[in-house]
């Protein structure tokens, strides 16, 4: 679907959801409003996240104004709270990734330099990808949505331990702060069924999900995911020993091998139960705590404009 289309009544109509720490504001507004003039769109209309808001209520807004395509500007969490929203819409979503992770953008190939990405939002392919939804502790009517991973334990202890000032000076090395300050965490025992298979049950310390492959840096925690398959994947690692750590550590910082330690599973639904309530984590924002997880995978529930 090419982006350089003008409708009958003028040019498509563009809005952009951006998290304004996140960017430059001025000269952004000004680069975006260039780039949409530029590839026949119209001028675009700028919506501000907030504390309040972190992107959910404004896309809300711009989908009822008519916007056709909304740009998506900041990190995992801006993405995730635009492209979410538009689920099972018609309106595609385009990432302009200026955050720190960028893992939605990375698993896309979606540049990360702003002019490229932006000369893909406005002449890209619009592509369906899968979506993630996750149902804590039976809440039905209150659903969880990413569009990357998922960790519950130790992985969202992780998250919540990493100071985001050092994450933005040393990047992935971050996490080796806060994973030693995590090295007590002890085994839990998780009960898990994969799709209508027989329940099954194993001590873990890592418990992660994901719809995507790679982390940062390229590194390809879930090696065979793709993010248009209709299918997500659970990895649950059980160290015991020093050694067993290290290959705990080696799932965070560099891509995995297969060992007693490490568990994958492959399917459409995951039911996690815990004996005790454990912090989760989206995409890398510590959410909330739980001891009842049902992952599900959405079949190409979100559009979003790439170059391939």
């Amino acid at each position: 679907m090419s982006a350089n289309s003008t409708g009958p009544a003028g040019p498509r109509r563009v809005a952009v959801v951006y998290h304004p720490m996140k960017v430059e504001e001025s000269t952004f507004r000004r680069l975006v409003t260039l780039k949409s003039l530029e590839h026949g769109w119209s001028e675009p209309v700028f919506l501000p996240t907030s504390l309040a808001d972190p992107g959910q209520a404004v896309t809300k807004l711009a989908f009822a104004a008519g916007a056709e395509r909304i740009l998506a500007a900041g990190g995992d969490g801006t993405v995730r709270a635009v492209t979410t929203t538009l689920r099972d819409t018609a309106v595609p979503s385009a990432i302009i990734p200026t955050g720190t992770g960028n893992l939605l953008a990375r698993n896309l190939g979606i540049s990360l330099d702003i002019l490229t990405a932006l000369d893909i939002a406005f002449t890209g392919k619009v592509r369906d990808v899968d979506l993630a939804q996750l149902v804590v502790d039976y809440d039905n009517e209150h659903p969880a949505y990413f569009t990357g991973m998922a960790g519950v334990g130790f992985d969202a202890a992780l998250m919540l331990d990493t100071d985001a000032r050092l994450k933005r000076i040393v990047g992935s090395a971050a996490y080796l702060v806060a994973f030693a300050q995590q090295l007590g965490y002890k085994p839990r025992l998780v009960h898990y069924q994969v799709d209508d298979g027989h329940p099954a049950q194993r001590k873990a310390v890592l418990i992660l999900v994901g719809n995507t492959r790679s982390l940062q840096g390229g590194l390809d925690l879930f090696p065979n995911a793709a993010i248009d398959d209709g299918r997500i994947d659970l990895l649950l690692a059980s160290p015991h020993t020093l050694a067993g750590w290290a290959r705990v550590l080696a799932a965070v910082l560099r891509p995995l091998r297969r060992s007693k330690a490490i568990e994958y599973h492959s399917g459409r639904r995951f039911v996690i139960d815990l004996e005790s309530d454990a912090p989760w984590e989206l995409d890398g924002d510590t959410e909330g705590t739980g001891h009842h997880f049902e992952f599900s995978v959405l079949p190409g529930a979100l559009k979003i404009i790439t170059n391939r």
